[in-house]
């Protein structure tokens, strides 16, 4: 057989390789350097990301915030209806242990039970 055309295409094979190593390295550092080159063309980019960071910490503030006021109106309504509701226990409570109604006061109510009634039941009910 013929071993120098086998050694041949082989060699030209590495060198192959070899020229397809050094170009992915070089474009790599290509890339590398224009990736540096950009960043210090820019430097107003570390800049802006510091803005949208506070602009971001600022934005959860207003939201913790808001959470707050929210939590403290619900606290002040629920206490004001905690309030409410003892004062109208302790009037119901008064007037329940309060005076007595007075035989006039007792006859009158009647008298005024009686009349409603009847209006309500004008006719008789048939039985």
């Amino acid at each position: 057989m013929n071993n120098a055309h086998t050694e041949t295409k082989t060699a030209t094979l590495a060198d192959r390789c070899r020229h397809a190593f050094v170009r992915r390295v070089a474009v790599c550092c290509l890339f590398a350097c224009a990736g540096l080159s950009v960043a210090q063309a820019n430097p107003g980019d570390k800049e802006r990301d510091a803005q949208r960071m506070a602009d971001a910490q600022r934005t959860q503030q207003q939201r913790q915030d808001t959470q707050r006021q929210f939590e403290a109106r619900a606290d002040d309504q629920r206490r004001q209806l905690q309030a409410q509701q003892d004062q109208n226990a302790q009037n119901a409570d008064a007037a329940r242990r309060g005076s007595r109604m007075t035989a006039d006061e007792r006859r009158d109510l009647r008298r005024q039970i009686n009349e409603a009634g009847v209006d309500i039941y004008r006719n008789a009910p048939r039985r």
